[in-house]
């Protein structure tokens, strides 16, 4: 209901299972998980039985690679138990939740990133394990704006670097002379290992490959890398989201797609993303 809002930078969403790349990133630095390590999704988390996956699928023993390109529940909420909310906020943090980019624009949000102080000031009331587990895949408070989430891509695909985005890279006087030219501005740095890191990146590489969530994307001549999330919204439908990179081995391109109340992730934002994706490379299909 409000079309002149720029939405990039001012629409504040929960970013859903695209939150995941923040939740494996606190479990690996923490040496709470490997990636080789199997964990049991049996449907639901035993400590929180309510809690589970969309239909209650169980999808069994799961590593961290094949968490993400399933984008299992059960395995994120099982980081969340392990790492804590105030490790989860602290890596949100990190990638960049919870604050202004920057960019010179007009109008740009915060998002939220979720912790126990908020939780007690806003609805005073305790927090509990579930709301852990709800921040842990994206949900719950977690708030990101579509710019948030696509540097939050960004500095997963570069090696855990998050910079400053500019709109305009150079202004030239009449006579072609730069009279002012943006450039690279570091905000801060992800604290991870490149290994971590790289398991991560195998991570969303699966998501777009056959068997992921963005399976749609395997067949794309160019190699994707991404995360889905199908984000609750208690105003009305699921809103889609999907936050990718590509080439995967020399990263050019991050976007983010946010398809307000558009449902399932695989249906909504991916095709969209494709589309974006084949613009962006010269691609016609």
């Amino acid at each position: 209901y409000y079309p002149l809002d720029n939405k990039a930078i001012s629409g504040e969403y929960p970013p859903g299972s695209s939150f995941k790349i923040v939740t494996a990133t606190a479990a690996l630095s923490l040496g709470k998980v490997t990636p080789g390590e199997q964990y049991y999704d049996g449907g639901n988390h035993p400590l929180v039985p309510t809690m589970g996956n969309d239909g209650g699928k169980a999808l069994g023993y799961l590593n961290l690679h094949d968490a993400m390109a399933k984008s299992d529940n059960v395995y994120f909420y099982e980081m969340g138990y392990r790492v804590g909310i105030d490790a989860l906020e602290r890596f949100s943090r990190q990638f960049g939740i919870g604050a202004r980019t920057g960019i010179t624009l007009y109008g740009e949000s915060e998002g939220l990133a979720a912790n126990q102080n908020y939780k007690l000031k806003t609805f005073d009331e305790d927090w509990y394990l579930g709301d852990t587990m709800n921040a842990a895949i994206g949900q719950g408070y977690q708030l990101a704006t579509p710019l948030q989430l696509a540097n939050l891509m960004s500095a997963a695909a570069n090696g855990g670097t998050r910079y400053k985005p500019y709109l305009v890279q150079s202004v030239f006087d009449e006579k072609n002379g730069i009279i002012k030219e943006s450039k690279p501005e570091v905000l801060g740095r992800i604290d991870i290992s490149p290994a971590d890191l790289a398991a991560i990146q195998s991570g969303a590489r699966g998501v777009a490959q056959p068997g992921g969530t963005g399976a749609q994307l395997a067949d794309f001549p160019i190699a994707i890398a991404g995360k889905t999330g199908t984000a609750e919204n208690p105003h009305g439908q699921d809103h889609g989201v999907f936050v990718g990179y590509a080439p995967f081995d020399n990263p050019r391109f991050v976007i983010a797609v946010v398809i307000e109340q558009g449902g399932y992730a695989s249906v909504s934002a991916v095709p969209i993303a494709r589309k974006v994706f084949a613009a962006a490379f010269g691609i016609k299909e």
